[in-house]
């Protein structure tokens, strides 16, 4: 190892420098993986345990074992103990983890692995629109991906990981112009903005069609607010949550923290 007799050294900070946002950013989304890892560990476990539970006392019993839930692979319905485990373990963690944004779940992630750059436009001319709904839509609460999150430019909120971050002053997204209420991110903005249909949407809504608005959320009862519900079956949402997670754990464990040589001060001298 060679000496250098410089004034600075590289890689080294004051104790008292300051973080960047996307070094914070990393970090936090390192450790709600971490928690989501353990979280799906614990929820294996208790899986396990309930099954071989109720296995034993069938068992015991004598009793015949209950019909396989509606929606469950022919290749689960019959066989071994190990298959019974397998199949409550895929219900149960479809059930906890695969659920819509806003769910009450402590990492949300857009599951769908479509680049948002090639996705169509779905919806009605928002352009044209605003005058008569303010982007009310964009008063929605919604997951990004881990896209999003490594691009760096659509913010979410630290609180409620990975929504999109919200002002407290009028519930709009952060990035709701709150005079024009367009949209001052558009080219960057989220594949669920770009693929959302708000003209049947009864939060948008009253009558898309004569262009009647439905209430604001101010005026909204949240009682009456639609309830999310399995839109599709649950193993396949639980294998497109894992799907998400993995690319989500692979974007931070193949990511660095430094971008390019950095000076920094010059350690101490030791004595």
């Amino acid at each position: 190892m060679s000496e250098h007799d410089d004034d600075q050294a590289y890689g080294t900070a004051a104790p008292t420098a300051p973080v960047t946002r996307a070094d914070f950013e990393r970090a936090v989304r390192n450790l709600h993986m971490s928690d989501l890892d353990l979280r799906d560990s614990l929820f294996q476990l208790a899986a396990r345990v309930v099954t071989l539970t109720d296995e034993l006392v069938r068992r015991l019993d004598g009793v015949e074992p209950q019909p396989a839930p509606p929606n469950t692979p022919a290749e689960l319905r019959d066989g071994t103990i190990e298959d019974a485990v397998g199949q409550q373990i895929a219900h149960a963690l479809g059930q906890i983890r695969a659920g819509d944004a806003g769910s009450g779940q402590r990492v949300s992630l857009d599951i769908s692995g479509e680049d948002k750059y090639v996705a169509e436009n779905a919806g009605p001319p928002c352009a044209e629109l605003i005058a008569t709904c303010a982007a009310r839509c964009c008063q929605l609460s919604f997951a990004l991906s881990t896209a999003d999150l490594d691009e760096g430019v659509i913010r979410w909120d630290y609180g409620q990981p990975y929504l999109i971050r919200q002002r407290a002053s009028d519930g709009y997204c952060v990035h709701n112009d709150p005079a024009s209420h367009g949209c001052t991110v558009h080219a960057h903005r989220p594949r669920v903005c770009r693929r959302y249909d708000c003209r049947h949407d009864p939060r948008i809504w009253i009558d898309f069609e004569r262009r009647i608005p439905a209430p604001s959320a101010e005026q909204r009862n949240p009682e009456h607010e639609p309830k999310g519900g399995a839109a599709f079956d649950l193993f396949e949402r639980a294998r497109l949550r894992a799907i998400a997670v993995h690319a989500e754990t692979t974007a931070i464990s193949e990511s660095f923290a430094d971008a390019a040589p950095q000076r920094g001060p010059k350690p101490p001298t030791r004595r």
